[in-house]
């Protein structure tokens, strides 16, 4: 029991007075989220907890990563740490609700996961499109027809006649609420069509696509950890991997490419360890993951940035989020001009008010490059967003992998009201007042 005692993921907090200690930890690899002035948590095990030491900081332990489970969902079922379903579970949703609903939903398949393109297991990975009937009807037409009408729009091309909505989710295998809030996502828009009236005014006016699961063969590992889920964050291309951690262990350190590095805009900052938790990959878009939602975006939108460079213009349609736990944060892109920046604050205070919103380096304290947020943005102009769910403290609801009843209870509420706010603005999300940045 001790030894797997000290193999277990626990919450530190460490002091990091100066850039100096910061460094310390992330040329470990180890990601930071901020625990107030002069402090960062961090999720590693006793063996790396000791490495800090001796590297002279004195990570002080908070809390284990895993929360007690509640006795009634001990027992084995299709779903694991209480509740929370599996990267299979999630893509067959998306299918069965668009099986269930032709007359608002379709799927499209986007592409493999790295163990799929080889052939060795892994998964199709699929976007859900979900939309209003494409005919005048009352709301209790609308409820019947979902299931026997077409949707008005859901193709695959970036010419639309409503503006969309895209929610990725789940790219960090290991931030498990976020699949299970774009699975309720999906159930509130096709179950509420034509009963609820905020749904079915979001889906008559606008395009809400989702990935139900980024990083699919990352979820497999986590997932299968059972109630000790796998500290996986990268997917599992180990062909850059040594010995030395072909394994994912307690700190998360192990196989695999943070696919939230890997995008080729801004590429090449982060770190060139393999055993990173932050490892950005051998090149830009390197992963057929990143590929498949590279190529999402130019699917789903067009390029609205000026050929001449500059501001994207207000006239800008389509607003995308990527889903992340934890510490509740709003980031906006870093490659924002100055005016846009401006906006994208204003929009994201308005989608999570009560948020901490900046770019990477005024929330989490670091900068990032490579991620879904440059991409989108820095390639295509789109109002983009990432949004961390979920507290930084020790209760139930804390960290990345808190319990499950925390879906229902505390983050569904809220991404809710967030999602709601990001699909109702989605036709002009520049058209916001300027805020000024965070102090």
């Amino acid at each position: 029991m001790a030894h797997a005692q000290d193999d277990a993921p626990y919450y530190w907090d460490v002091a990091v007075p100066s850039q100096t200690q910061v460094d310390i930890i992330a040329d470990a690899g180890i990601e930071m989220v901020p625990a107030g002035p002069g402090t960062v948590t961090i999720a590693v095990d006793e063996a790396v907890a000791q490495t800090l030491r001796d590297r002279g900081l004195n990570p002080i332990k908070r809390a284990p990563v895993y929360k007690p489970l509640p006795p009634e969902r001990r027992a084995p079922d299709d779903t694991y740490y209480g509740g929370y379903h599996t990267a299979a579970d999630m893509l067959r949703h998306a299918r069965d609700v668009a099986t269930k609903n032709p007359g608002i939903a379709q799927v499209h398949n986007i592409g493999k996961s790295w163990l799929a393109e080889r052939g060795t297991g892994g998964h199709t990975m699929n976007v859900i499109c979900l939309t209003g009937i494409a005919k005048q009807a009352t709301d209790k037409e609308k409820a019947a027809a979902k299931a026997t009408a077409q949707p008005d729009g859901c193709a695959l091309s970036p010419s639309s006649r409503k503006p969309r909505f895209l929610l990725t989710a789940q790219i960090h295998a290991r931030e498990l609420a976020t699949g299970e809030l774009a699975w309720k996502w999906i159930d509130y828009l096709a179950t509420g069509y034509g009963t609820d009236p905020t749904a079915t005014s979001i889906l008559d006016t606008t395009e809400v696509w989702i990935v139900p699961v980024t990083n699919p063969d990352g979820v497999d590992v986590t997932a299968s950890g059972g109630n000790r889920p796998k500290m996986q964050r990268k997917n599992v291309n180990n062909s850059a991997t040594p010995p030395s951690c072909a394994v994912v262990d307690g700190s998360g350190r192990g196989p695999g490419v943070d696919l939230n590095r890997n995008f080729p805009v801004r590429w090449g900052g982060d770190s060139r360890n393999p055993c990173s938790q932050t490892y950005q990959g051998p090149r830009a878009g390197s992963e057929p993951e990143t590929q498949a939602v590279k190529n999402l975006y130019a699917s789903l939108f067009t390029n609205q940035r000026p050929s001449g460079g500059g501001d994207v213009p207000d006239t800008a349609k389509g607003i995308v989020i990527d889903l992340h736990a934890y510490g509740n944060y709003g980031i906006i892109p870093s490659n924002a001009t100055s005016k846009n920046a401006s906006q994208l604050r204003a929009l994201a205070k308005k989608i999570v008010p009560g948020f901490i919103v900046g770019t990477s380096e005024e929330t989490v304290g670091y900068s990032t490059t490579g991620t879904t947020d440059d991409q989108a943005h820095g390639a295509l102009g789109l109002a983009t967003l990432t949004i961390e769910i979920g507290p930084n403290n020790t209760s139930a609801c804390g960290g990345f992998m808190p319990r499950y009843s925390c879906v229902d209870s505390t983050f569904w509420p809220q991404i809710k009201r967030a999602f709601t706010t990001a699909a109702q603005s989605a036709g002009a999300p520049y058209k916001q007042t300027p805020t000024q940045p965070n102090p």
